[in-house]
């Protein structure tokens, strides 16, 4: 089945993976106006809790992905949570280590859903967008772990950051742009951690779209006489 035939033949918006992908998009928009405006802040917080549930309710059908996916997301959305609620109490830190841990474990279940048969499906390819942003959150939150030791780890052009902070929506902006091989430039790495990271990111984004490419080349190869 061809692509444009694959999406008029369900709506797209009726699959479990197009709602994930959504509140991934609505996360990564409001980002960067949450670290100017407080109010925004915990609906992104409130985005992160849902995307994580969203998450280990795609993986449901593999029995034992879906409960030891219920294992990461439990301490991951209690850490969210609380963050929220009581935002200087000191659990920042914990909370990023339980995201990167939860972003990645969410990507191989949901790579492996998408790798599992021989068949492409409309849920399929709003997975493989789901996996790709929550690569981009998952270095992001790796970043933020090492500025939380290293405040000058990764350095901002002034002009581009007047107040000297670093905020999240910041670190979102530089993991997309290096996941994506973008790199406007006026983020860089600075320090040993951040530039190992850096190009981690980069090795995992260009294989990852190599992956795609030969297995969607695999699916729609012309069958055999």
């Amino acid at each position: 089945m061809s692509l444009p035939r694959l999406f008029h033949s369900r709506a797209w918006w009726r699959q479990p993976s197009a709602t994930m992908v959504l509140a991934l998009a609505a996360s990564v928009v409001i980002y960067p106006f949450a670290d100017e405006t407080r109010a925004l802040r915990p609906l992104a917080q409130v985005l992160d809790v849902a995307v994580v549930l969203m998450v280990v309710r795609l993986i449901r059908a593999q029995a034992e992905m879906w409960r030891s996916g219920w294992v990461i997301a439990l301490p991951t959305v209690t850490l969210q949570l609380a963050h929220l609620l009581w935002p200087h109490a000191g659990i920042e830190l914990p909370m990023l280590v339980a995201q990167v841990v939860f972003h990645g474990y969410a990507a191989i279940a949901l790579l492996a859903y998408v790798l599992g048969d021989d068949v492409i499906t409309l849920d399929e390819l709003f997975a493989i967008a789901g996996i790709y942003v929550l690569l981009g959150l998952l270095w992001a939150s790796a970043y933020a772990i090492v500025i939380h030791y290293d405040a000058n780890a990764i350095f901002i052009n002034p002009s581009n950051n007047p107040d000297g902070t670093t905020g999240f929506g910041d670190l979102v902006y530089y993991s997309l742009t290096t996941l994506t091989s973008t790199g406007y430039g006026e983020i860089t790495p600075v320090s040993p951690a951040a530039r190992a990271l850096a190009m981690l990111q980069q090795i995992v984004g260009v294989l990852f779209v190599a992956i795609l490419i030969s297995r969607l080349t695999n699916l729609y190869r012309a069958p055999k006489a």
